[in-house]
């Protein structure tokens, strides 16, 4: 059970040996007024309700209580074992494209050794954000689905406290 979280977040971190600053990410045309009325919508505290990494359910439960925060461009996971124990917590910034179909998110995730971009996807609804990433930095997912042998993360939030 705990084991799998953090697997979860040995696979993130195992993606960004090696890389370098990626640069601006996307939306980097997009009308800066746009973009900041979007990430405003997307500000808050977030909880999991759904997580599948590469095909494989995380049950809600063995997520414990770990949150998603997203202020301004930064997106922190805080993550919590299901034991309680507090993982390090991960921050990244975030780059949006809210003209896109879908709107489309890069995360970049500071790590020790360098910063890693994962491309993804998001959608917007009410109370519920979902976010559908390529774990490895590879080609952006077009759906919101995370296939069994793929390197795709699909994760659905609802708003903390609602």
């Amino acid at each position: 059970m705990q084991r799998r979280i953090v697997q979860l977040f040995a696979v993130l971190a195992s993606t960004t040996i090696g890389c370098g600053s990626p640069g601006p990410g996307v939306g980097a045309n997009v009308d800066q007024k746009v973009k900041a009325d979007e990430l405003a919508l997307l500000a808050g505290a977030w909880v999991y309700e759904r997580q599948v990494v590469e095909g494989n359910e995380i049950p809600v439960a063995e997520m414990g209580k770990s949150n998603i925060v997203i202020s301004g461009n930064t997106l922190t996971r805080d993550v919590y074992r299901s034991d309680g124990q507090r993982i390090t917590p991960m921050r990244s910034a975030i780059w949006i494209d809210p003209t896109a179909s879908p709107k489309q998110m890069d995360d970049d995730m500071a790590m020790p050794f360098g910063q890693s971009r994962r491309t993804g996807i998001y959608q917007l609804d009410g109370d519920r954000l979902t976010l559908c990433y390529d774990n490895t930095g590879g080609p952006r997912p077009t759906k919101f689905e995370s296939p069994s042998g793929s390197a795709l993360v699909l994760t659905v939030l609802r708003r903390q406290g609602k």
